[in-house]
This record gives structure tokens, C-alpha cells and sequence, in this order.
């Protein structure tokens, strides 16, 4: 990879972890000392869970990245997209091809890039391997040795998919992932115990209840596909959303897989608010993606992001 690839970056590449977000913090109180900044939570292994706000409009748009460890990349983005976001405001500029400051002025952005940073950590080589975390999801990985360890990891270290863990069909996705083998903590699949039952998911299903979002945008990888939530959930409205996603990101708008609508959050988040929400499944390949395609991800998301943004 050449550092000409990669000039449109804030920072020079790398999969969002918890220390990589400390430094996106940094620059954000630089660049932008008008957004706000909360800690949700902490997650088991002591790292924070973090939301960014900006700007003073009605029109509330959350965005959440990483709910799987191996799809950090959206972590990163959504903090390019952010910051860029935050340039264009200052410099009284253009985002996605729109005014930046009109953007500020009309709506309020939400935004979670790292709900999962313990597992971010273990995917990306940032936990030694002869700490008792590493040596925890090690253990765990051993009885599914048909995932690769730890690249094929998407769960935090209690081994609980966080993006199975909320309460829309639950006790449908248990019984499923149960099927395939996956009844117990694991690195993928695993729902826990019981819905919200992991720091991560309490917190932000608390923290969305707070802000009340008129648009969810949930971000995961890989399709290039838009999924809204289906006829049965999806509100008046969603499907002439849906399109002008589309039409901004060149994604297409497919239906969702029946077996992957159980007790994700964007599945939860419909059945719950009845307001539009989406997942957007960035990028094409194998998680994790190559940071190589991230540049090609800021082209389509940041028409995208802020064609959600002036609806």
C-alpha cells in the first residue's frame, strides 16, 4: 500500500481499535472542540464504549460501526467520515456534495464507531498473546477450529455476538445458532444468556432509547448492500430511503436473509421505535477487508452519510 492511496485519510491506515480511537479523539478535540463526546460504557477487559455527537438540528441520525470484531474497518470509516464531516463544517466546505454547515444546522449526528473494542483489540493484534484475555479467547476459539483464530473472531471476549443480542426474536436466534453448534461462548454466533446481558449492548440500546433517532444507520461488512428490515417492520417511508441511499452509495437495496434477522440491532431498533433503520454491509470479500478498500468505502459512504443526513 502506497501513501498515495491513502491521502484522503485523517489518519494513516489501520483497523479501529481502542487506542487508534484514542487518537481520533485527539484529533476530533482539535479539529472540532463543538462535538461532544460521552462514554457509554466499559466493556469487561476496561475499554470505553464511545459516542461522538454533532451538530443542532431536529433530523437525529445514529450511526454504530464494529458490533463485530472483525469488521473494524467500519469503525474507521465511520471516524473518516466524521472528521472529514467535521473539516468540511470548519472550512464552511461541501460533504457528500452538499453545504456542510446547512448539514450542522439541520440535523444531529450520532455516532458509535467501536461497540466492540475489546474484540477490535484481539483482531487486530493489539492484546499480547500471553495475557490471560488472549489466552481466554484462545481457549474458546479451540473448540470451533473451523474459524481461523483470531481473524475469524466478530464476538467480544465473554465470546457473546453482540449483534445476536438484543431483544427482537432472541430466543428464535439462540435456538438457531444452538443448531449450528454455537450454544455456549464462542468466537461468532453465540447470543448469551439472555438479551442485553453484555456492557456493550445495555448500553447503547440505552443510549438510542435516550437519543430517540429518527434514522439508524448500521454498519457492517461485506456486500455493498443496503438491508432495510423488511415489509413486516420496516415504517412508511423507508423504502423511498432505502433508494436515495442507494442512489448516493451505488449500493443496492436488498432483502434481508431470514436467518440474519433475529436480534441484531437494527432488528431491535425497528421493532422497538418503528422508525426507519438500515444495515449497511460496506466493502466486498472476506472479513476483515483489506485497508486497501478504504478509500473506495469513503467515496460511496460519504454521499451516503450525508444524503441520510439532509433527509
Amino acid at each position: 500500500m502506497t501513501e498515495a492511496i491513502f491521502m484522503c485519510c485523517i489518519l494513516p491506515p489501520g483497523y479501529l481499535t481502542s487506542g487508534r480511537q484514542n487518537r481520533y479523539l485527539r484529533q476530533l478535540r482539535r479539529t472540532a472542540p463543538f462535538a461532544y463526546v460521552k462514554t457509554l460504557t466499559r466493556t469487561a477487559g476496561g475499554r470505553p464504549v464511545v459516542a461522538i455527537q454533532l451538530g443542532c438540528g431536529s433530523h437525529k441520525v445514529l450511526l454504530s460501526g464494529t458490533h463485530h470484531a472483525n469488521e473494524s474497518i467500519t469503525g474507521t470509516l465511520l471516524w473518516e467520515l466524521l472528521l472529514a464531516y467535521c473539516r468540511a463544517i470548519c472550512e464552511d466546505g461541501c460533504f457528500g456534495g452538499k453545504p456542510a454547515r446547512a448539514l450542522y444546522r439541520n440535523s444531529m449526528l450520532y455516532c458509535v464507531p467501536l461497540v466492540n473494542p475489546d474484540g477490535a483489540d484481539l483482531v487486530a493484534g493489539e492484546i499480547p498473546n500471553a495475557s490471560p484475555e488472549y489466552q481466554s479467547a484462545a481457549q474458546l476459539a479451540a473448540s470451533y477450529p473451523q474459524l481461523p483464530f483470531p481473524s475469524g473472531w466478530k464476538a467480544n471476549l465473554r465470546g457473546v455476538d453482540l449483534n445476536l443480542n438484543y431483544p427482537a426474536n432472541w430466543d428464535k436466534a439462540k435456538q438457531i445458532k444452538a443448531s449450528l453448534g454455537f450454544d455456549r461462548p464462542a468466537p461468532r454466533d453465540y447470543p448469551g444468556e439472555k438479551p442485553l446481558d453484555q456492557r456493550e449492548t445495555a448500553a447503547l440500546a440505552a443510549y438510542t432509547a435516550c437519543v430517540r433517532p429518527g434514522l439508524l444507520l448500521a454498519y457492517h461488512t461485506q456486500g455493498r448492500v443496503i438491508y432495510p428490515g423488511g415489509a413486516a417492520l420496516d415504517p412508511p417511508g423507508s423504502a423511498a430511503i432505502a433508494a436515495k441511499l442507494s442512489a448516493a452509495s451505488g449500493y443496492e437495496v436488498q432483502n434481508v436473509p431470514p436467518e440474519s434477522s433475529n436480534a441484531g440491532y437494527k432488528d431491535w431498533f425497528l421493532a422497538r421505535f418503528h422508525r426507519p433503520g438500515f444495515t449497511i454491509e460496506a466493502g466486498l470479500g472476506e472479513n476483515p477487508l483489506e485497508l486497501s478498500q478504504l478509500p473506495q468505502l469513503l467515496l460511496e459512504n460519504e454521499p451516503l452519510l450525508a444524503a441520510a443526513l439532509s433527509l
